[in-house]
């Protein structure tokens, strides 16, 4: 990526957290958003992973600030630490991207206690607490902003064995409901973003769970992705920036009059309901 990339003016100016930006479907909407023309914070538990998020924003866009954030989301001590980061770096915040997430995949009789609990925690306290200390902070400022919450065509349409995934994907876009009514007279957007199977760069769809995939649906496991690409209306294999994409409008002025919305982003796979 050493080419140099114009920036956009969607954004212009603007400060953007994004977690789970150190690889996946995070990294690809914190370079997204960082070609709109905002700054970014690069927020993940791997340290090294968000460095190297940094490191192909400053050399794609060597105008954008970028900053590498430590911080586990469910733990409030971290997230207080990390706003306080990204406050003495660039001021005030305008944007919040929650894409921090985990799917722990296996049937009911068999899905152990302590993956389900970590998928609440990630899922649903790392969004909470995030989310939290983000509205804090706009209020504070005056300024509006927007929080957009990452969730899946999972929270909208149920998929086989994936309990934990089903429900906190769920959970995500109901809380973002509940938040753009209580944020909406400090004009704070909420919405969410629900995408199909997004494959590049994915640490979710590792060998293991294609491999779960390929005994649910009964196929090999290079079957898995043409598998998925084909159940969706334009079969095509939904890319990174697409998500980013979705992201960015909702995060700019030409969305402004919408919250509490979903918005999904799956090649047309599942409709809203």
């Amino acid at each position: 990526m050493s080419e140099k990339t114009s920036v956009s003016k969607e954004l212009h100016g603007e400060t953007a957290i994004i977690t789970g930006a150190g690889s996946g479907l995070g990294r690809s909407i914190a370079i997204g958003i960082a070609r709109a023309g905002a700054n970014v914070a690069i927020v993940d538990i791997n340290k090294e992973e968000a460095m190297q998020t940094c490191e192909i924003i400053k050399e794609e866009m060597p105008d954008i600030l970028s900053v590498d954030v430590l911080c586990d989301v469910t733990n409030e001590a971290d997230v207080e630490k990390a706003f306080a980061t990204v406050k003495g770096s660039f001021g005030d915040l305008n944007i919040l991207v929650n894409a921090a997430g985990v799917a722990p995949a296996g049937p009911l009789v068999d899905m152990p206690v302590d993956k389900w609990r970590f998928a609440l925690e990630v899922n649903l306290t790392g969004y909470l607490l995030m989310a939290k200390h983000a509205a804090r902070s706009m209020i504070d400022q005056g300024t509006g902003g927007s929080i957009i919450n990452l969730s899946s065509k999972s929270g909208l349409d149920a998929s086989k064995n994936n309990t934990a995934y089903n429900a906190t994907k769920a959970g995500e876009i109901h809380m973002a409901r509940g938040w753009a009514m209580e944020l909406g007279q400090h004009n704070i957007r909420v919405n969410c973003v629900c995408p199909g199977n997004v494959f590049e760069g994915s640490k979710i769809w590792n060998q293991k769970y294609i491999k779960i995939c390929a005994k649910k649906y009964g196929i090999k496991p290079e079957e898995v992705i043409p598998y998925y690409v084909s159940k969706t209306i334009l079969n095509k294999e939904i890319k990174g920036q697409d998500v980013a994409d979705a992201v960015i409008f909702l995060a700019s002025e030409k969305s402004r009059m919408i919250t509490g919305q979903t918005l999904v982003v799956d090649a047309g796979q599942v409709m809203v309901r």
